[in-house]
């Protein structure tokens, strides 16, 4: 039987990291997720996507804040610092410009508990509770909480994250597949337990949990399910089976439990974003391909550093490689310091859908040689048709999809940390070599260990008599965020998103 606490609770928020919704449709369909299925019947639902030519970088933050990446100022976790040439890992709980919508919800008395939202900054609540980096992809931060004792009595009783705060490896056996999907089920099972005592605690307007099990086995684990992988061995799916189905399987039986606590009287919104496919890019050859493009010379030190960086990945544990790379970071952002003063254009760190490319812009950039205007236009005009005129080697096609000018889409406060352009790749095959007439032709080698990697696909589903369930238009992921405060009656000032379209008031709080 269900306490009175628990009645009270009036909206639970389940969040999958980097979730495929293919599969996710698929495996609800086939029988192998019934409590995903019967919340999506029950729902209105449809796909939510990512602001166009951005990634997992920017999913998270857009939701959260309503905002698009030129206001919140995210993108990538590591990002050019704007006046300099170097790069900085972006902190959330510093550098984000814009604030996540349960801060909104708390200052108007709404009770808000958020367990493990991806980068997202730790909000001092007044009404509620929040546990931070705790077994999320790709800990960066050690785990934190509001109030701060929440972390030492959430550890005690629970323990750390079976993974160490990161599933990732350069090489693994068969043991360790197995190893690494045993380790993910017990971390749901966990982290659903201690969600379920939070939520006995009772009286949550908003009770939110995120799991980040599908983004780690995604880019672990997608060639083992993928048939059509490069590494793909079907003697070793045959052995040990899909490892993304398992974790998926594992997860809807956790939602289960939580919409069992829960009962019929909460509403329910369920959400994932960024989803997982093959990793197919030329983010790797990009900076390459771009120094040809503007007849720059290629530095001893910069090759260097790059076959360095190649043979650590390829041959160096991805745990020795995180312990030195506070040591070895600030000699290399040196040397690419360097190079990129001299340069037009050059690349920045930016997700696998798609290359990110800065202008060395005049009053901009400390050493602009690209003057705005005319000339920054003609360079990107440029920059295009060298970049469209790619060529797969392999298959024959382009390799390119389309050419993006972030500052056609978007004009927020914080364009002038964003990228320039955004280069789409056209992921239906393994890029390993390009060339172009301009280019030549360009092989590098790609050492990198996952071989999933996101995709732009999202799902929403929304169970509650605010919205007649059914299939809706596609909505943005700021959409989302607008409608989850909607739902509270709880207007978010300055939003990109809005709640979507058909929401009825919510009644009164109690």
């Amino acid at each position: 039987m269900r306490n009175d606490a628990v009645r009270t609770t009036r909206i639970l928020f389940i969040g999958l990291d980097s979730a495929e919704p293919e599969l996710l449709q698929r495996w609800m369909d086939s029988g192998a997720m019934p409590a995903l299925a019967a919340l999506r019947d029950r729902s209105a639902w449809g796909s939510a996507e990512t602001p166009s030519g951005f990634g997992n970088g920017v999913a998270w933050p857009s939701f959260y804040t309503a905002a698009d990446p030129s206001r919140h100022g995210r993108y990538y976790h590591r990002q050019l610092r704007t006046g300099t040439y170097e790069t900085f890992s972006f902190d959330e709980d510093r550098d984000l410009c814009r604030e996540p919508l349960w801060a909104a919800l708390d200052r108007a008395g709404r009770r808000v508990a958020v367990i493990d939202m991806v980068r997202s900054p730790l909000v001092r609540l007044r009404h509620g509770i929040q546990l931070a980096d705790w077994m999320s992809h790709d800990r960066i931060l050690p785990t934190r909480s509001w109030p701060p004792e929440l972390t030492s009595e959430v550890l005690a009783r629970y323990g750390d994250d079976p993974l160490g705060g990161f599933s990732g490896a350069a090489s693994r056996r068969e043991a360790d597949y197995v190893e690494l999907c045993e380790k993910m089920v017990s971390r749901i099972r966990t982290k659903t337990d201690m969600c379920l005592e939070y939520l006995g605690r009772g009286g949550w307007d908003l009770f939110v949990a995120v799991y980040a099990d599908p983004h780690d086995v995604g880019h672990e684990c997608w060639h083992i399910h993928d048939a059509g992988h490069p590494r793909h061995d079907p003697e070793l799916a045959a052995r040990i089976g899909d490892p993304i189905e398992k974790i998926y399987v594992a997860l809807d039986r956790g939602i289960g439990r939580m919409l069992e606590r829960v009962g019929s009287e909460a509403d329910v919104v369920f959400f994932t974003t960024s989803g997982m496919g093959p990793r197919h890019t030329g983010n790797f050859v990009l900076d390459e391909v771009l120094r040809r493009l503007e007849g720059a010379r290629n530095p001893q030190n910069l090759r260097f550093v790059r076959q360095a960086r190649a043979f650590a990945r390829r041959f160096v544990p991805s745990s020795v490689r995180r312990r030195l790379r506070p040591y070895t970071r600030g000699s290399e952002e040196a040397v690419l310091a360097a190079d990129r003063r001299r340069r037009r254009c050059f690349a920045v760190p930016n997700n696998s859908n798609a290359g990110a490319i800065r202008v060395n812009l005049v009053g901009r950039e400390p050493d602009g040689s690209v003057r705005p205007g005319a000339e920054f236009d003609a360079l990107c005009k440029a920059l295009a048709e060298g970049l469209l005129a790619l060529r797969n080697l392999e298959t024959g096609e382009p390799v390119v999809e389309e050419v993006t000018r972030v500052r056609d889409r978007y004009h927020g406060d914080q364009l002038d940390g964003l990228p320039d352009l955004l280069v789409i790749w056209r992921r239906t095959a393994r890029i390993s070599a390009v060339g172009s007439p301009k280019v030549g032709e360009l092989e590098e080698p790609f050492f990198g260990h996952r071989t999933g990697d996101h995709s732009l696909r999202g799902m929403v589903a929304i169970r509650s008599p605010g919205l007649a369930p059914g299939k809706l238009p596609a909505v943005s992921v700021m959409d989302v965020g607008a409608t989850l405060a909607a739902l509270l009656g709880v207007p978010l000032p300055d939003a990109d998103g809005a709640p979507i379209r058909g929401l009825r008031s919510p009644p009164p709080p109690a």
